[in-house]
């Protein structure tokens, strides 16, 4: 029979060099961060901030990084190091909008001192934090437990990319967020296209009948904030609204 020892190593040695680099950005001090506004639909005026991670290249993009580190036993660690660096450099911001770190179920879950570090941080300036799983949440009892806390302390919960992969039904009903992320695959180029236009109805009803507010991503063309407001968006966010920069640049 033949080994399945040599089939791994090219894998191992996948894992070591991913493990190594998400590494050395922790030691660095986290990945850079840049904040996007997300502005009212009825008037433009700027309701908050995203904070949004940035990587060195050749890694691939911030999606792939945070993989590689669950994948390799780091996603809590790096989820802490990029909200953490994002709180402190927020607070360089005017103090009104809200500020939106990522983070993962699972995260909150093993680092509940990164749940205290939020509730800190919610007593002093209003705080969204976007649920980022991308797969079954395990656990679900559990994360419900741990958001209803975070909601106790006054900061809010938000699903992001509704409307891609595993960001469904599923989580809007048992996560009960107050703010709906439509994803940008929605919304990119909604206008011509009558099965995304009938999607983003949907959840914008499901955020009607809910009580919470509906942001739009993806905004990048006129017909994209065009199409967003015809339907009722709440809040947009897109390259045509503001795009990523770092905190020197917004102040």
């Amino acid at each position: 029979m033949p080994s399945s020892r040599g089939a791994s190593t090219p894998l191992r040695s996948t894992l070591l060099r991913a493990r190594r680099r998400v590494e050395a950005v922790i030691a660095g001090g986290g990945p850079n961060i840049v904040f996007q506004p997300i502005v009212r639909a009825c008037d433009g005026a700027i309701e908050g901030y995203e904070a949004l991670s940035r990587f060195p290249p050749r890694g691939g993009d911030p999606e792939a990084w945070f993989a590689d580190a669950a994948q390799c036993g780091l996603g809590p660690a790096l989820d802490r190091s990029a909200a953490v660096k994002a709180l402190e450099e927020s607070a360089r911001l005017p103090h009104g909008p809200f500020i939106a770190v990522n983070l993962s179920a699972a995260t909150l879950l093993v680092d509940g001192a990164l749940v205290e570090v939020l509730l800190d941080f919610g007593r002093r300036r209003p705080l969204i934090v976007e649920i980022t799983e991308h797969a079954a949440i395990d656990d679900e009892d559990a994360v419900v437990a741990v958001l209803a806390e975070l909601r106790r302390g006054g900061v809010g919960i938000a699903i992001d990319d509704v409307g891609s992969g595993y960001a469904g039904m599923r989580q809007l009903v048992v996560l009960e967020p107050e703010i709906v992320k439509v994803d940008a695959f929605v919304v990119h180029d909604m206008r011509a296209n009558r099965a995304k236009s009938a999607l983003a109805e949907l959840v914008l009803e499901f955020a009607r009948k809910t009580g919470a507010r509906c942001v739009f991503e993806g905004i990048e063309t006129d017909d994209d904030l065009d199409a967003a407001t015809l339907i009722g968006a709440d809040l947009l966010q897109g390259y045509r609204i503001g795009r990523p920069a770092a905190v020197d640049l917004l102040v």
